[in-house]
């Protein structure tokens, strides 16, 4: 029993400590990920990832080498998730996520063999059959089928792409474009069979498959050839190849190891080596010209842009708020002030015209005051003259009673009596105006009566060379002062006269009467000079004053006291044509 014990002791210990190595060597293995940008190019994984990831994995042995694949449009937060150390992808995508912002550092570049240097290793040439005479620049190929691989790779497709953009314009159809994704049938057999008629291929490789005798040396010929330090034909500039990049939560010392075994690393099988770029210059200048990578255009979102702009939208927005609230402010302010002004420079008005309103009463008052002094001159004056006249008067008409004398002396003792007498009554009726003691009316007047009158005394006192005419019924009853009507219309007659005087014979002044049913209209027309409706407005405003340059107002301030004592309404008008209508409107009962 002891002895079967001791034969299963033996081989159990040692399987135990088999265990044991295996184990702690698995936990003391760190763990590497390197991503892959997705590619169908089988030369890649031939010539590039096969041999990179072998060689690290012998020159490691202590680390965990994994890889995965990623598509080449994954956005940098879907890369991050990915929890990938480094990345294997073309020169495009390395700077597609643009290593100054996104942190990916370049470790190595891929140097082709027939390259000057790892910044200028991959290019385009465009090929097309030998035979086509008629195809000889990359303009001929307007309206023609092209033929790539892959429309994501520099080589491939993006170098000749933007020559054949200059070269053709907006005009190259997409439509013309054929992808093979490398299926069969390949680019060559497209071209040898007609369905296209120029094919993109990577620089250098026409003449490799020329050498390895995959095609007819001389079949194919390469369009738009360009200068460069490749040893083969090109028709396009040069531009970065593949790159080893590191993301920056990789330690430093680790990027030091793998930077050492890349750069060490034997040649690839194609004689490609990992060297340093550090110019990727062109490449970023191809993607500008293309529009895609970091020079894609971004469609406007209103979400994006507040995303991207967050800060300066409130800063925009606070400004613009505070900009409001100062122009609120100010406008309130400017409202508050104008209303103050407002209302002060109406203020101000109210008592300019109240001091107008009496400094025209005074003006008034103080004609009255010299109305009155005059008057009381004329009275005490005139009194004795014109009791001497009329005394005289009546002498002579008691002396002519006892003789023989001639009538027309006799009718002449009579017209002075009465005109003596007329006097000492419109003296003293003056004299009651100024004083404001005229007696109320209550006696019945013959208005046209009185108008009849002042066109006879016009006749006598007014030298005027101007006609007449009037239209007067026979008689016009109103209550009123036939003696004061008759002044108001003489003095009417006057201004007209004078407002005529310059016209001399041509001069034309007309009198008219109209009865109504409750009024009676006067109106004083003249045929003088045309007179704007503002100097209307200003004659109406002014008629307490006089209207004349050389006149004190009297006349005037003596017409408007007969209207208001006959309760008539006074205007102004324009003649139909030419010169003004003063008219006066009467009521036929003033009680």
């Amino acid at each position: 029993m002891s002895k079967r014990r001791n034969f299963w002791t033996g081989p159990l210990f040692l399987i135990f400590l088999i265990f044991l190595c295996l184990t702690s060597e698995a936990q003391e293995k760190q763990t590497v990920n390197i991503a892959i940008s997705r590619t169908e190019d089988p030369l890649f994984y031939i010539n590039i990832f096969a041999p990179t990831i072998d060689h690290l994995r012998k020159s490691f042995p202590h680390l965990d080498i994994r890889t995965v694949e990623v598509d080449n449009d994954v956005s940098s937060e879907n890369l991050k998730k990915t929890s990938s150390d480094f990345l294997i992808s073309p020169a495009g995508f390395f700077a597609f996520f643009d290593p100054t912002t996104k942190g990916l550092r370049e470790l190595a570049a891929r140097h082709a063999p027939l390259a000057a240097n790892p910044s200028e290793s991959v290019g385009s040439a465009v090929i097309v059959k030998s035979s086509r005479t008629d195809i000889k620049e990359l303009n001929d190929l307007q309206g023609k089928r092209i033929v790539i691989r892959d429309p994501s790779s520099v080589a491939g497709w993006l170098a000749a792409k933007a020559e054949l953009l200059e070269a053709l314009g907006s005009k190259m159809d997409k439509e013309n474009i054929v992808v093979t994704n490398y299926q069969y049938p390949d680019v060559y057999s497209y071209l040898d069979s007609g369905e296209a008629t120029a094919a993109v291929l990577p620089a250098c490789e026409l003449e490799e498959a020329e050498d390895k005798g995959l095609v007819k040396k001389g079949d194919f010929k390469v369009l738009g050839k360009k200068p460069t330090s490749l040893s083969c034909a090109v028709s396009t500039p040069l531009y970065p190849d593949y790159v080893f990049s590191s993301f920056p939560h990789v330690s430093s010392e680790l990027v030091k190891t793998i930077s050492i075994a890349l750069l060490t690393m034997p040649h690839m099988p194609d004689g490609a080596s990992w060297s340093i770029a550090g110019d990727f210059r062109s490449i970023l200048s191809l993607f500008k010209r293309l529009e895609i990578g970091p020079y894609t255009p971004i469609p406007f979102s209103l979400k994006a842009f507040l995303a991207k702009y967050m800060k300066e939208v409130i800063l925009a927005v606070l400004l613009v708020l505070g900009l409001l609230f100062h122009i609120y402010r100010s406008n309130s302010l400017v409202f508050s002030r104008t209303a103050e002004l407002r209302e002060a420079l109406a203020q101000r008005d109210r008592v300019f015209e109240i001091a107008r309103s009496s400094l025209k009463r005074l003006n008034r008052l103080e004609k009255k005051g010299l109305i009155s002094q005059l008057s009381s001159m004329f009275a005490h004056e005139l009194k004795q003259p014109l009791s001497a006249a009329a005394n005289y008067a009546n002498g002579l008409k008691l002396y002519s009673s006892s003789r023989e004398i001639d009538p027309v002396i006799l009718q002449g003792i009579e017209a002075i009596a009465s005109e003596t007498t007329r006097a000492s009554e419109i003296v003293e009726r003056v004299r009651s105006y100024a004083k404001s003691s005229v007696s109320p009316l209550t006696a019945e007047a013959d208005l046209a009566e009185a108008v009849r009158k002042a066109l006879a005394s016009f006749y006598a006192y007014v030298p005027n060379a101007c006609s007449v005419v009037s239209d007067l019924p026979e008689h016009c009853i109103i209550q009123g002062d036939v003696l004061e009507l008759e002044i108001l219309v003489l003095n009417l007659l006057k201004n007209a006269a004078e407002a005529v005087e310059t016209l001399k014979e041509k001069g034309k002044i007309q009198v008219s009467l109209q009865i109504e049913k409750a009024t009676v209209v006067l109106n004083v027309k003249d045929n003088g000079p045309r007179i704007s409706d503002e100097v209307i407005e200003n004659m109406k405003q002014a008629l307490q004053a006089s209207l004349k340059s050389d006149g004190l107002g009297l006349g005037l301030m003596i017409v408007m006291a007969i209207a208001e004592r006959h309760r008539a309404v006074f205007d102004i008008k324009r003649g139909s044509s030419e010169g003004l209508v003063m008219q006066f409107i009467f009521p036929k009962d003033t009680k």
